[in-house]
């Protein structure tokens, strides 16, 4: 498409997404996640942590096409609605995501170019940077065992996000094939992400044909820690 044309269209939400990817889940020191995990100084004081995640993910189907992303939450979060996720740390390689994620639900999107190599049916070896630079995240995965159903039905993802002035709630639902991984290589070389390469993680999943549906996000006008 014509980028001209492609610029002034819009995205708004829902989405639908198809695609694969991984999750690296971990307990990392509270003192780490504070330091390190880009928590926005409004939400510090809601932090309660108990588990970080990493995920990193090649859509391959979305409304803006195909893009790819890699993100950090550090934990669990103290609002009026209950505990929630935020995501602190996000990058994609799509200008129309990085927009429209921000917009449509407060996440804060940065760019950063992928090179995505598949090394075999359920491997892959993946390299972050920022443009023009070195990477600064190296990761190889290799998913291992049989794959098994996981959704959010089982455990709901409810995300709590705060950017430019703006508190957005979203209920994000998705399904897909998983299995177990293992990282044979984690390399994480500036402060543009939280190097994480110095804790193991207590479980990593590889995720195949997920379909995953970001509703409208929902403007939250009062919170209370």
């Amino acid at each position: 498409m014509d980028p001209s044309r492609r610029s002034a269209l819009s995205f708004p939400a829902p989405w639908a997404l198809h695609g694969e990817g991984a999750m690296l889940f971990y307990r990392l020191p509270a003192a780490f996640a504070r330091e390190h995990g880009g928590i926005p100084e409004s939400l510090a004081p809601a932090f309660q942590g108990i588990v970080a995640c990493v995920m990193l993910v090649d859509y391959q189907h979305s409304p803006v096409g195909p893009y790819r992303e890699l993100l950090f939450i550090p934990g669990l979060f103290g609002t009026e609605r209950g505990r929630r996720f935020s995501i602190t740390r996000i990058y994609v390689d799509s200008q129309e995501s990085m927009e429209w994620g921000r917009r449509n639900w407060a996440i804060p999107k940065e760019m950063a170019d992928f090179h995505w190599q598949r090394t075999g049916p359920y491997a892959d070896e993946v390299q972050v940077s920022l443009k023009d630079n070195e990477p600064f995240l190296e990761m190889s995965i290799k998913g291992i065992g049989p794959r098994f159903p996981i959704s959010t039905a089982l455990i709901p993802l409810r995300i709590y996000q705060e950017l430019d002035g703006r508190t957005v709630e979203t209920s994000p639902r998705g399904k897909g094939k998983g299995q177990w991984a293992r990282v044979s290589r984690l390399k994480v070389h500036t402060d543009a992400f939280p190097d994480i390469s110095a804790y193991r993680p207590f479980a990593a999943l590889r995720v195949s044909g997920f379909q995953m549906t970001f509703p409208s996000g929902k403007n939250v006008l009062v919170k209370r820690f």
